[in-house]
């Protein structure tokens, strides 16, 4: 079941095709699961094109979403979308799963990315948010990951699901500029986290960033490659000093 992956010229062409079907055919057109750059690109080519866009990751926060290109004045109900919710549990007094091992038992079935949206892994749950067109073959495929054995079964009703495990701590900076906060946040000197942006080795909301001085916004979220995601929180306020204290969450 070995699919291609899709660059992002790829992925443009596609979403832009799926718009102009909603469009001139007048009828809806569902993406496969997008990162939140993607989304964004397709509000964009959306606007463009004159129709409506949703999206719909299976639970409000959600951060990858499977995209809807519809005409302006229909609406698409959360049910319509083409996503199964996964449910296994797994014995973690036996066994630490991380986000890293499920993500590569996946891969490992010869899927693509775009097949799966999140991921959550709880205390003892973990919620697959997969393709319509492939939930069975992982359900059936997928009986392991890490060190945990998994029996996947198909949710009729998503429950509420857990916050994401990793920890959440604060700092203080001098500035709300991108080298300042990534400094920070991965216990760099400011120069090394200078070098690590000038160098494209740094995201933000998932998009390259190699501007030092960039703002970072409220909510951002921040990798460094090799390093894992950090959540900017938000600024809680500054110090005598006249420095900013934030705070940040770091996902496991």
């Amino acid at each position: 079941m070995k699919q291609p992956a899709m660059n992002r010229e790829d992925s443009h062409k596609t979403l832009e095709g799926a718009a102009r079907f909603a469009a001139t055919k007048g009828l809806s057109r569902f993406t496969r699961f997008l990162d939140p750059a993607q989304v964004a690109e397709a509000e964009q080519i959306a606007r463009a094109c004159g129709v409506g866009f949703e999206k719909f990751g299976g639970y409000p926060q959600a951060e990858r979403a499977i995209g809807c290109f519809h005409p302006l004045d229909e609406e698409i109900e959360e049910a319509n979308y083409p996503l199964v919710c996964l449910h296994a549990r797994y014995a973690n007094r036996f066994c630490t799963l991380t986000h890293r091992d499920l993500l590569g038992a996946f891969m490992a079935l010869g899927l693509t990315r775009d097949s799966v949206g999140d991921m959550i892994i709880g205390d003892e749950d973990i919620f697959l948010f997969v393709s319509e067109t492939v939930a069975e073959y992982v359900a059936g495929s997928l009986t392991g990951a890490g060190r945990a054995s998994l029996h996947l079964e198909t949710l009729t009703e998503i429950p509420p699901i857990p916050e994401p495990k990793g920890q959440a701590f604060s700092a203080v900076i001098s500035s709300l500029r991108l080298d300042a906060v990534l400094a920070a946040a991965y216990k760099l000197s400011r120069s090394e986290a200078a070098e690590a942006i000038r160098s494209g080795l740094v995201k933000v909301n998932h998009l390259p960033c190699a501007q030092t001085d960039a703002r970072v916004e409220e909510g951002a979220l921040l990798s460094l490659r090799g390093k894992g995601r950090i959540r900017f929180v938000a600024p809680l306020g500054t110090t005598r000093k006249q420095r900013i204290s934030v705070s940040f969450f770091r996902y496991e």
